[in-house]
């Protein structure tokens, strides 16, 4: 379940890095037929890039979110929870081992 949302969090990465690639190309084409500035197309290109980022950002925020709440209704646990249990489990066995070889 959780390397299905890897995977869903890297395509939205590259459809994103694909989107800015295309941009670039167009951006290219415009400026090529002067129908842009250089400038333009540089201001152009750093704005979709940032709201790209911006996008990018969201989408993984929006991902944690949902795997949060996915993860609490199915009522699965965190690695930081079973290693909690973990470090409980050797407390008590180490009391259980004491008491054992007191008696």
């Amino acid at each position: 379940m959780f390397k299905t949302a890897e995977r869903l969090i890297l395509a939205g990465i590259g459809a994103l890095a694909l989107t800015t690639e295309r941009a670039e190309k167009m951006i290219n084409e415009l400026v090529e037929r002067g129908q842009m500035s250089r400038e333009e197309a540089r201001n152009f290109l750093q704005e979709l890039i940032a709201k790209g980022e911006q996008e990018k950002a969201n989408l993984a925020e929006t991902l944690r979110r949902e795997i949060s709440q996915l993860r609490e209704d199915l009522g699965l646990v965190t690695r930081a929870e079973i290693e909690e249990l973990k470090n409980r489990v050797a407390r008590l066995e180490e009391q259980l081992s004491q008491k054992q070889n007191e008696t």
